[in-house]
Order: C-alpha cells, then sequence, then structure tokens
C-alpha cells in the first residue's frame, strides 16, 4: 500500500484531519518536484499541488481505494489545462534541454536529467512515476489513464532504451 493511503482511508472514514496531514505530507514534495521536472515552474507547480489537494478533497472519499494515484491524475489534468491556457511553460520535447533549467531533486543525478531529457514528457511521466515515486503499475497507469499491461510494457521498454542510451555513452 502507498504511503498514506490508508491515512486518506481513515480520513474519509472518522474525518479526523491529522490523517489527511499525514497523506499531505507524505505526497505534497514529491508531486511538487515532479511537476518542476515536468517543466512546470515553481510557482504555479505550487498553485497546482494546492489545487490539486482541493479537488482531491472533494473527490476521494467517494472512490478512497487510490488516493495517491486520483491526486496525480488531477494535478496532470490542471497542469495540461494551465498548459492549453498558455500560463505554464511545459518543457518541449524539441527542446530537452529545458529540464537542465529545473533545480533536481539530489537524488537524480546529471547524467538522469540528461537521460530524462531525452525521453517525451509521457514517458519521462511515467518513468518518474513508476521508478522515482515509487507508484505501482497499477497506480502509474491509473493515472496515466492506461491499462495496466501497457504501462508495464512502456516501463520495461523504456529501461531498455535507457539502458541502450547509457552503453552508448
Amino acid at each position: 500500500m502507498a504511503e498514506g493511503d490508508d491515512a486518506i482511508r481513515r480520513w474519509c472514514r472518522d474525518g479526523d484531519e491529522r490523517w489527511f496531514e499525514r497523506f499531505y505530507h507524505a505526497h505534497a514534495t514529491p508531486l511538487w518536484r515532479m511537476l518542476v521536472l515536468r517543466g512546470v515552474d515553481r510557482d504555479s507547480a505550487y498553485d497546482i499541488v494546492a489545487e490539486a489537494f482541493s479537488r482531491l478533497i472533494q473527490q476521494v472519499c467517494r472512490r478512497p481505494e487510490a488516493p495517491r494515484a486520483l491526486l496525480y491524475r488531477i494535478a496532470l489534468n490542471l497542469v495540461t489545462d494551465r498548459f492549453r491556457r498558455s500560463s505554464v511553460r511545459a518543457v518541449s520535447d524539441t527542446d530537452p534541454e529545458g529540464l537542465h533549467a529545473v533545480d533536481p531533486p539530489p537524488e537524480l543525478t546529471e547524467d538522469a536529467r540528461r537521460l530524462l531529457a531525452a525521453l517525451d514528457a509521457s514517458e519521462r511521466d511515467l518513468l518518474l512515476m513508476r521508478y522515482w515515486l515509487g507508484m505501482t503499475h497499477r497506480e502509474t497507469a491509473e493515472v496515466l489513464g492506461l491499462p495496466e499491461g501497457t504501462v508495464r510494457r512502456r516501463a520495461a521498454g523504456l529501461l531498455n532504451r535507457m539502458r541502450g542510451l547509457i552503453d552508448a555513452t
């Protein structure tokens, strides 16, 4: 079970805000960091995280079985909405250097940033969710709106592709 998922279920059941705070503290920073890695400017990333949690509060108790997946799905939809309104600059797939302008988390090395920059946004999202955030195939599939088998296949293919890029250097 993902960190904090049980806490959100308890919050839905008991209404004790401490459980929601545990879920928030477990997921707010990783979500913000992923948005920044995706090319969202820092201030907009803060706004999106706040809005995603606000919308999560409105929806999660109706369907509390995968709260982390729901949170990330909401956040990615908000990014898409903002991008459509042109208020957020997304990292362009034709400008992979855009990732280098972002301060990466400490555990993401220069080589990892370079490898991620070689991927398009949907591939980066899949790898970041699956391996950096530790989401299960099922959670990742739910966030991305894909079948679980497709996520498994794409993740394996992307890892092989990354290995090829590493071997080429």
